[in-house]
């Protein structure tokens, strides 16, 4: 073999190194959108150290807890300076019911026990009946409390009106929160229109963040309509999917 059948046969090696290199690096761009939604109270101790683990090898790009497991995640996780994902407390959960005073403590103990970021349900009834002084009190608070931690906000859409959570949006962008959590399954033309109104409420003042995703199909569609990140109980086999499909379009 002569010295250009060599040399053309290593660039070539080289090139579809680097395709593999590119299309796995495109793939765990969009795993790093994808958070891990544990926050069921089904989910046990035993099950959340089998997900963190899956979370940290697949660089998923968070977990979500309820707060009496942040401490044990966080050992999971290992420390937060290494992490490959996130450890994201879910306080509040489902409706935001508890008072502002026991979500800003919530908060700092989160933060305390080694969360990354928190994740607070906006109180949904005060919400309902036009209470917006008492949601920007509790948002303001929460800002306080979380420091220079990521504090995002979620909003159940479903029990809210479309006027509601512009409103509550906008009261968002105003206290500097950093994500806020909407939509919850489904991600068709209704869901369309209610991402691309939030995005507009919030001026790109915050991310915006997807629940209920359970597809590759899902989390396409959800970043197509301004989805910055998604909540997913089916992250890990989205995650892997990606991969998959990556590295079999590098080999192909």
């Amino acid at each position: 073999m002569d010295n250009f059948s060599t040399f053309k046969k290593n660039e070539e090696a080289l090139f579809e190194d680097f395709k593999r290199r590119i299309n796995l690096q495109a793939a765990y761009a969009q795993i790093k959108k994808i958070e891990y939604n544990l926050s069921d109270i089904t989910t046990g101790l035993s099950a959340l150290r089998t997900a963190c683990t899956d979370a940290a090898t697949l660089q998923l790009g968070g977990v979500c807890v309820a707060p009496s497991f942040v401490k044990a995640c966080s050992t999971f996780l290992g420390p937060a300076a290494n992490r490959k994902s996130s450890l994201i407390a879910c306080i509040g959960y489902p409706y935001g019911g508890d008072t502002t005073d026991i979500k800003v403590k919530a908060v700092k103990r989160a933060i305390k026990d080694g969360a990354d970021e928190v994740e607070v349900t906006a109180p949904i009834a005060q919400i309902r009946d036009g209470n917006f002084q008492y949601v920007k009190r509790e948002l303001k608070k929460l800002r306080r409390a979380a420091k220079n931690r990521s504090l995002r906000i979620s909003a159940e859409c479903s029990l809210l009106s479309r006027q509601d959570v512009m409103r509550l949006c906008v009261i968002a962008a105003d206290c500097r929160i950093n994500s806020v959590k909407t939509v919850s399954g489904g991600y068709g033309d209704e869901e369309s229109k209610t991402i691309a109104d939030i995005r507009s409420a919030l001026k790109d003042k915050c991310t915006i963040k997807a629940e209920g995703v359970s597809s590759v199909t899902e989390l396409s569609a959800a970043v197509d309509m301004g989805a910055g990140v998604v909540g997913s109980k089916n992250a890990p086999a989205v995650a892997r999917y990606i991969l998959a499909a990556a590295k079999n379009e590098a080999l192909a």
